[in-house]
């Protein structure tokens, strides 16, 4: 492995010989005495970030050098009970934004310092998995580092797991989607005519299903065309949720320009019909 960029003595950018194969590698004294084009022992290394395109090596390095050891260590620790526990879509490229944000936390706390997040109420209704996670690594800090954050650090670090999904630069993708997804319950509920639990099993799959449709549409793709034989039975006997789903999409596409084909459209109106066989007439 070769030397691409010397940052510092701690960091420098690597790579096997292809641009596809550019890392950055962490780790006590490893750019110390070396040039761009030298041999590099990866097994020096402590730690190994691959760039993306929203994490180019700059930033990275950056980073890693504001970012305390420990602070980074724990980051790590709290990445990987993540992925343990919400799925591989979890992966390292959280390690960075969420070290970088518990550092700024734990210096709030220490200077006894409190910030009041807006969208508590949404992010505990829309993603109590990740909430969950976000409590278990306020405890860990607190075992690990001696420094308890306040309660409410579970709702922006649930939100770091949520823009894992759409491996954003920051949250505020992800906080759109947040106040989008609590419009489009209570567009859903108006246009029904229906009282939508928010706290329900059905509620829930439903707001995982936009989900999953918002990193589709961030990714480029679309749903296959699994329902292709129930075009036409669907319209037919769910006409109001088909009516409902296509509301639902002009929403979408009011505020992040997407285009649902025919397919998306019949899928959330499946996911609608599920959200209200169980509710009742508001």
């Amino acid at each position: 492995m070769r030397v691409v960029k010397v940052f510092n003595n701690n960091v420098v950018l690597a790579t096997k010989g292809g641009a596809d194969d550019i890392v950055v590698l962490m780790g006590r004294g490893i750019g110390f005495s070396t040039r761009p084009g030298q041999e590099v022992d990866a097994a020096r290394a402590e730690r190994t970030f691959v760039p993306t395109a929203t994490q180019p090596p700059e930033r990275i390095a950056l980073f890693l050098d504001e970012i305390p050891p420990d602070h980074l260590a724990v980051a790590e620790d709290i990445v990987r009970m993540g992925r343990a526990e919400l799925g591989e879509h979890i992966g390292g490229h959280v390690v960075i934004p969420l070290a970088d944000h518990l550092s700024f936390a734990l210096r709030r706390a220490q200077d006894g310092l409190e910030i009041a997040y807006p969208l508590r109420g949404e992010v505990l209704h829309l993603y109590p998995d990740e909430v969950a996670v976000g409590r278990r690594a306020i405890q860990l800090v607190a075992d690990r580092l001696g420094v308890r954050l306040p309660d409410i650090e579970a709702i922006p670090l649930a939100l770091h797991f949520v823009n894992a999904q759409f491996e954003g630069p920051d949250l505020s993708k992800v906080v759109k989607l947040t106040e989008t997804f609590t419009v489009v319950l209570a567009e859903t509920s108006a246009f029904l005519g229906l009282a939508v639990d928010a706290d329900s099993l059905e509620a829930s799959r439903f707001i995982t299903h936009l989900r999953y449709l918002a990193s589709r549409q961030a990714k480029g793709g679309a749903a296959s065309d699994t329902f292709a034989s129930l075009h036409d039975s669907l319209r037919a006997s769910h006409a109001r949720e088909v009516a409902c789903a296509k509301h639902v999409a002009s929403i979408l596409e009011e505020r992040f320009g997407w285009t649902l084909g025919r397919d998306e459209v019949l899928y959330l109106a499946l996911h609608i019909s599920r959200l209200t066989a169980r509710t009742r007439p508001s």
